[in-house]
């Protein structure tokens, strides 16, 4: 089993882009990236605003009627959705936020997934509170916190906000990350199909 890879590319340097312009939210800032669908834990991102924790959401969102609950998150204080936006502008978005939420609920779906967006936060220097996914073993133990209750979810995110600056922890999520980029990926297929198709070996010398 090969999980997913990230461009770690794309987000090496986020430091150096501007910030987007029409983000106003008070530190700190958690960020969610990606599709809003019933595959998120509104729950858990409701506990993160309460806590008093700015909430930026970029990426589309269905209709408040198709997801119960959306509509409150958004209405509350503190939370900004952007609406979808194209992958090379995600930096200058990843720029206004301290930490990268994976608020995944636990279905069946959820735990065979190996969220990119974890990927990604990581590639960004960025710490990561996450539901208690199986993908998580994928990563070195401690690089990802885990939040079971959205009490405890939030709790991380304040941890993880405190620490968003560590340089030692910044270089610690980018190797993670690297570690789990697409060129990592494409040779480790690779290694697959030799060690599954080994070079055939000509004798012919060696019978005369």
């Amino acid at each position: 089993l090969l999980p997913n890879g990230a461009d770690v590319a794309a987000m090496s340097r986020v430091e150096f882009v501007r910030p987007a312009a029409n983000v106003h939210l008070p530190s700190p800032v958690a960020g969610l990236v990606g599709h809003v669908s019933e595959r998120i834990d509104l729950d858990l991102l409701v506990a993160v605003a309460e806590r008093g924790v700015s909430l930026l959401i970029v990426g589309p969102s269905p209709r408040t009627s198709r997801l119960p609950g959306l509509d409150r998150l958004l209405a509350m204080p503190g939370v900004y959705a952007t609406g979808p936006k194209p992958f090379s502008e995600l930096p200058s978005y990843y720029r206004h936020m301290d930490v990268g939420l994976t608020p995944y609920t636990d279905t069946a779906f959820n735990r065979a997934s190996f969220p990119l967006k974890t990927l990604e936060y990581l590639a960004a220097g960025l710490p990561v509170v996450a539901s208690d996914l199986p993908a998580n073993a994928h990563l070195r133990p401690g690089i990802v916190r885990v939040g079971r209750t959205p009490a405890a979810f939030a709790d991380q995110v304040v941890e993880a906000a405190a620490e968003a600056r560590d340089p030692v922890l910044v270089r610690a999520r980018r190797a993670e990350a690297d570690a789990h980029s697409w060129q990592r990926r494409a040779s480790q297929v690779l290694a697959l199909l030799d060690a599954a198709n080994p070079p055939m070996i000509d004798t012919t010398l060696e019978r005369c």
